[in-house]
C-alpha cells in the first residue's frame, strides 16, 4: 500500500488543473466551428499557440513534445473530465468537441483523428470510437436545450459507426485498426507483434501486421459505443436503430469473449488472423474489456487479480504500467519506435488514462481500497512531478516517477480529478 496523499497536496493538485485546463480550451478558429481543446496547455513563461505548426514540414508534437491539435480520444477523456473543474466555461465542452469531428465527417463515415483550425492531421486515420460516450456524458449531465442539440446527431453518428462496420470489421466480427498510429497506442507490442529477429529467416519481419490484428481494445471500445449509441436511439425515438446496435453490442461482447480471452494468460489478448494465433502480451489494452465494463463476472475477476493488482505485471511503485513489466521488451525509455518514426512510448510508462479507467471500473464492483491504493500512486506521480518539474508529462517512469515525454501535457491527466474524487 502506498502512503496516504494528505488533503492539503489533494487540494494542490486539484487547484493546478482549475487554473490550467481553461488554457487548453481555444475558439472556434478556422474549420472548427466550435470550442475545441489541444493536449498542451500554456505555461507561465512558456505559452503555446493551437495550430502554430499547420503549415510546418514537422510538427512541435515531433520537436518539443507540444500538441496544437485536437486529438480523438485527448479531447474526448478531457471533456469527460472538464465538469469536475466545476469552472462555468468548460460548461458543455464535450458536446462542441464531437461537433467539430462530427462537422468534418465524409461521406463514407470518416471522420479524421487529428485537426485543427487549418489542417486536418494523419489522413486516413478514423476517429476512435468515444464521440458517442462523451455525448452520453453530457446528455446525462446535460439540460434540455444541450439534449435537444445532441438528438440532431444520431444519422451522423450512425453514419460514422457504420464506417467501422464497413471498413474495420473483419473475421469473428471483431474488429482492427488501420495501424497502430490510428489506435493512439503508437508503438503497442500487441499490434506490432514481434517475429523471429533475423532477418534472413524470416522474409515477414519489419512488415508489421498492425493493420490486420483483431484488437481487443477497438472491439471494446465499439461495443461500448454501440450501447452507448443505442441508449441515445431509446430516448429520441429511434426503436429501430436502438435495436440494431444493441444486437451490434451484443454479437461483438460475445465475440471478445470467446475469441480474444486468453486463459493462460488471464487477459483479453489480440488475434493475428494471419498465423492465426492470439498475440500473447501482456499489455494494458488487453484490459480493455474489463475497462469497458463488457467482461463476464468470472473473466473480470481474474483480470484484476492477476493483472491489475499483481506487482509481477502491472501494478508498479507510481501506478499501473502501460506494457507488464515481466514482458520481455518492456521498457521505460521517452520514446518508442514504430518502423522509422519517432512516437510515444506505451511498453512501460506509467499513463494517467488507464490508470483512470481502472480505478473506474475498481471503484464500481467494490475494489474500493484499491481504487484508492492506485489512486493515490498516480496523484503522488503528478504532485511530484509539478514539485520537481514544475510541469506535468504524458508518461512517467512506472518505478520513478521521472517525467518522460511532452511536458505541459494535459489531455487526460485531467482524469486525476476522478482520482482526486476516489481519495477524497
Amino acid at each position: 500500500m502506498t502512503e496516504k496523499v494528505s488533503k492539503s497536496e489533494l487540494t494542490k493538485l486539484r487547484a493546478f488543473f482549475t487554473e490550467y485546463a481553461p488554457t487548453c480550451v481555444h475558439k472556434a478558429e478556422g474549420m472548427l466551428k466550435y470550442r475545441y481543446t489541444t493536449p498542451t496547455y500554456a505555461a507561465k513563461g512558456n505559452a503555446v499557440k493551437a495550430g502554430a505548426d499547420d503549415q510546418a514540414a514537422v510538427p512541435e508534437r515531433s520537436l518539443t513534445g507540444h500538441y496544437l491539435q485536437m486529438y480523438d480520444w485527448d479531447a474526448c477523456f478531457f471533456a469527460q473530465a472538464a465538469h469536475l473543474t466545476k469552472l462555468p466555461e468548460l460548461k458543455g465542452l464535450g458536446l462542441d468537441v464531437v461537433a467539430n469531428f462530427l462537422s468534418l465527417k465524409g461521406a463514407s463515415g470518416q471522420i479524421p483523428r487529428t485537426i485543427s483550425p487549418q489542417r486536418i492531421w494523419d489522413q486516413g486515420d478514423q476517429c476512435k470510437p468515444f464521440l458517442v460516450q462523451t455525448l452520453w456524458q453530457e446528455f446525462s449531465q446535460g439540460d434540455q436545450a444541450t439534449n435537444e442539440k445532441i438528438g440532431h446527431y444520431i444519422d451522423d453518428l450512425d453514419c460514422y459507426l457504420k464506417f467501422f462496420q464497413r471498413e474495420r470489421q473483419k473475421e469473428f466480427g471483431l474488429y482492427h485498426w488501420r495501424n497502430v498510429l490510428e489506435s493512439g497506442v503508437d508503438d503497442n507490442l500487441a499490434l506490432i507483434a514481434p517475429r523471429e529477429a533475423a532477418k534472413d529467416e524470416d522474409e515477414s519481419v519489419g512488415k508489421f501486421p498492425d493493420g490486420a490484428i483483431l484488437a481487443s481494445d477497438l472491439s471494446s471500445y465499439l461495443a461500448r459505443e454501440f450501447l452507448c449509441f443505442a441508449a441515445l436511439c431509446a430516448h429520441f425515438k429511434r426503436p429501430q436503430l436502438e435495436a440494431e446496435y444493441r444486437a451490434a453490442a451484443k454479437a461483438l461482447t460475445e465475440a471478445i469473449e470467446s475469441k480474444l480471452w486468453n486463459e493462460k494468460l488471464s487477459l483479453y489478448c489480440n488475434y493475428n488472423p494471419i498465423d492465426k494465433n492470439s498475440v500473447e502480451l501482456r499489455s494494458w489494452t488487453g484490459l480493455a474489456p474489463v475497462l469497458m465494463d463488457l467482461a463476464s463476472e468470472e473473466h473480470r475477476e481474474r483480470v484484476i487479480h492477476d493483472n491489475i493488482l499483481n506487482t509481477d505485471h502491472f501494478l508498479r511503485a507510481q501506478g499501473l504500467a502501460s506494457h507488464a513489466i515481466s514482458e520481455p521488451l518492456a521498457n521505460q525509455q521517452r520514446r518508442g519506435l514504430y518502423g522509422r518514426a519517432i512516437v510515444s512510448n506505451w511498453q512501460g510508462p506509467v499513463w494517467v488514462l488507464p490508470n483512470a479507467l481502472v480505478v473506474r471500473i475498481l471503484n464500481k464492483y467494490g475494489y474500493k481500497e484499491e481504487a484508492r491504493d492506485i489512486s493515490a500512486r498516480v496523484v503522488k506521480t503528478l504532485l511530484h512531478s509539478l514539485s520537481n518539474y514544475n510541469t506535468l508529462f504524458e508518461n512517467y517512469d512506472a518505478d520513478t516517477g521521472k517525467g518522460l515525454w511532452a511536458p505541459q501535457f494535459m489531455s487526460w491527466n485531467i482524469l486525476a480529478l476522478e482520482l482526486i474524487e476516489t481519495l477524497e
